[in-house]
């Protein structure tokens, strides 16, 4: 019990400090040792999957989604980097791990705002105030996003910034056709990466 108390506390410390201070905070994730806080990253994947998610589709869903952090884990740490190949894959299954934050607050926050203001959403000021708020609020969580990537295999694989960008446009090369046919199936309208 004491333990999980722990990892939670770590956990939010450090997604605290992914805000505020993204450089210093990844690359002491990098560096940890400590795999407790997985398993928050899991358990608010696993609520969201069951809350939003109908019994049909959630199974499929949350599989999907731990597939695709499975394959990037896995596509990453196969590029040369310092460490032995296990090293990289530690490394790259916490500071990945923690690259979820912005994409579990958006999509809560998104839940939130569909309960909330439900569409349709009018045309009115007021709908298009929200709407300039939502794209935007969209937009900075996806270049907070971008910059724990790099962070994450930067520190992970310990490689510099063309690296890191060439790793990047062949992982998404590769990954997009996997990520239109798992919309295509209707298990996911949006990767959960």
């Amino acid at each position: 019990m004491a333990s999980n108390i722990t990892s939670l506390i770590v956990f939010l410390r450090n997604s605290g400090g992914l805000i505020f201070t993204p450089y210093a905070t990844m690359r002491k994730i990098s560096l940890s040792s400590s795999r407790g806080e997985l398993v928050c990253i899991f358990i608010l994947s696993f609520i969201y999957f069951t809350i939003t998610n109908t019994v049909r589709f959630w199974f499929a869903g949350f599989l999907g989604a731990i597939g695709l952090f499975v394959i990037s884990i896995t596509f990453f740490s196969l590029f040369p980097g310092q460490g032995s190949y296990w090293e990289r894959v530690k490394r790259l299954t916490l500071t990945w791990s923690y690259t979820l934050v912005p994409t579990l607050l958006w999509f809560y926050s998104t839940l939130l705002f569909y309960f909330l203001l439900p569409p349709p959403r009018t045309t009115s000021l007021l709908g298009h105030l929200f709407s300039i708020f939502y794209i935007a609020f969209s937009v900075s969580l996806l270049v907070w996003k971008l910059i724990l990537v790099y962070f994450s295999i930067r520190f992970s694989l310990r490689v510099h910034l063309y690296r890191v960008i060439y790793y990047v446009l062949i992982y998404l090369t590769l990954s997009i056709p996997l990520w239109v046919t798992l919309y295509r199936m209707g298990i996911s309208r949006i990767p959960f990466v």
